[in-house]
């Protein structure tokens, strides 16, 4: 594996939906994953630091095959949650239903286009934002009946028409003082009537979920026709269309029809709130579904197996990122790993791509691999650390606190997979093995699976009793230059090439030849 290829392909442009290449922008696709509570019987939220470590998002943009922005929120959301091996079971019959049947596929795509619109990720607004509430309205009634009242009386009195002048001015401030907020939900209130139209033509075509989606879809067919008003805000096309926005607009203020209107919208979307969620989750379902066969075509890949104890299997395992990747074999039977080798080998890579595999086979049960075997278990690493200056913590301190996040979850019944790198390397040599040492045989017992990477091969021997297997990544000095071959090799790491590598970038002799002496009575002392 090229860790300096992993690095570049982080900073290329990755093609958005459709295949077309587009930056991806975070905070409307992230949007429903970080407003959505959490749900019951949910295993495990991927936190923000596990994310930073697999390069999440950058793996999104990877695989991200959807056609509607729903889909894309949902299938965001459904790669950063974790909700056990029943779901994701569930998930790959959904993915199964188009597998074998393209006509299917081409007509659920083209229902979901309609959905393709950055103007789709407002909908999550309508399942968690909390619409402001018109105050008052039982004045709005009065002046409401007073106004009709005026009019219909004025033919017979007409000094009315003063009074219906004089209610027209007050209706006309509550109307435009409701404008803004009505404004704030026009987009996405739009967006309810398209997805309400998509749902329909899914459920339509028979897809997974069809049945359970059927109560929802006829909710919030309730809320829709409400809502219609609300989405009217005069974009008409031309001067006609105008003048009749414009009369429309008049009789509004007259009566106050879209404040009423706009009343019992938001009081209709406060008690319809969960079937737009189901509605909202059947569309993306669907559209994750197709995303993910579509990914499984283009892409070597396979289906992960769920065991029970402590077993990892990860058979020929690559990284999406990385073009042309080495793939590698890992077995551990009721051990953990402890990788050696030095910078740029590879070894760090090798542990994350073990860890996003079985994240995705968790979440999308699809696995870059010809075979991955693994119990479904609890995620946790520890691999990108800095200091943090606006809460003063050092970076040894950030290690300490990140650990024993770790150390907690290890006393917690369920199995969990463990990734460190470089194990306090924000400390002296002497007290980072020790620690390291002491962290690493207690994260391996019971059920958990710990991968480990460090550059201190002294932990080799160390933890020989505590149920480690040794590996390597191994590099060469050939031709007078390195060279690295990015396979796993078992065993601990034998050759030291640190100071080779300095003689290789023309280090002067006499500081080269003043490193080896030392390191003979390093070696000798050890």
């Amino acid at each position: 594996m090229r860790p300096t290829d992993y690095i570049a392909s982080l900073f290329k442009p990755s093609g958005g939906p459709g295949g077309e290449s587009a930056a991806y922008d975070f905070d409307p696709i992230g949007s429903y994953f970080y407003n959505c509570p959490a749900e019951e019987g949910v295993f495990q939220i991927v936190d923000a630091e596990t994310t930073a470590d697999l390069d999440l998002n950058a793996v999104f943009e990877k695989i991200d095959r959807t056609t509607s922005r729903v889909g894309q929120q949902y299938l965001y959301a459904r790669l950063r949650t974790l909700r056990g091996e029943e779901d994701a079971a569930d998930f790959d019959r959904r993915v199964g239903a188009f597998e074998n049947d393209d006509e299917l596929t081409q007509r659920c795509a083209g229902h979901l286009a309609r959905l393709a619109g950055d103007d789709a990720y407002d909908l999550c607004r309508l399942i968690f934002d909390t619409p402001v509430r018109v105050r008052r309205i039982g004045l709005i009634y009065a002046l409401t009946a007073a106004a009709t009242a005026a009019l219909l009386l004025a033919p017979f009195y007409p000094a009315l028409l003063l009074l219906f002048v004089a209610i027209y001015a007050v209706n006309m401030y509550i109307h435009y003082s409701n404008k803004i907020n009505i404004s704030l939900y026009t987009s996405a209130v739009k967006q309810l009537s398209t997805a309400l139209k998509t749902a329909r033509y899914l459920a339509a075509e028979g897809v997974p979920g069809s049945d359970e989606a059927a109560r929802p879809i006829r909710r919030v067919a309730e809320v829709e026709h409400r809502s219609r008003i609300v989405g009217t805000q005069g974009d008409g096309g031309n001067e006609l269309a105008a003048v009749g926005w414009l009369a429309f607009e008049l009789v509004k203020i007259a009566f106050n029809i879209e404040v009423i209107l706009f009343h019992r919208f938001t009081g209709s979307i406060a008690t319809h709130r969960d079937a737009i969620h189901d509605v909202f989750r059947f569309i993306g379902r669907t559209d994750a579904a197709i995303s993910v066969m579509r990914l499984r075509r283009a892409a070597k890949t396979c289906r992960p197996t769920f065991t029970d104890g402590k077993y990892l299997e990860a058979v020929q395992v690559v990284h999406p990122l990385i073009e042309g990747c080495t793939a590698n074999t890992l077995t551990l039977d009721g051990t953990g790993l402890l990788l050696t080798g030095s910078n740029m080998s590879g070894k760090t890579t090798f542990i994350r791509t073990v860890m996003l595999n079985a994240l995705l086979g968790e979440t999308l049960c699809t696995c870059f691999a010809e075979r991955f075997t693994a119990p479904y278990m609890r995620l946790h690493s520890s691999i990108r650390i800095s200091d943090d200056i606006t809460e003063g913590t050092s970076y040894y301190l950030q290690e300490v606190l990140t650990v024993k996040r770790l150390l907690e979850d290890a006393d917690r019944p369920a199995a969990c997979l463990f990734v460190l790198d470089e194990l306090f390397k924000g400390t002296n040599t002497t007290e980072r093995i020790a620690a390291g040492k002491a962290v690493l045989a207690r994260l391996n017992r019971g059920p958990h699976i710990v991968l480990a990477a460090t550059h201190d091969i002294e932990l080799a021997e160390l933890l020989r009793g505590d149920g480690y297997e040794l590996h390597h990544f191994r590099e060469e000095v050939a031709d007078g230059r390195l060279v690295f071959d990015y396979c796993l090799h078992t065993g601990p790491l034998t050759t030291r090439n640190a100071i080779r590598i300095l003689e290789l970038y023309d280090y002067p002799p006499e500081l080269i030849a003043e490193a080896y002496d030392t390191q003979q009575k390093l070696l000798g002392n050890g």
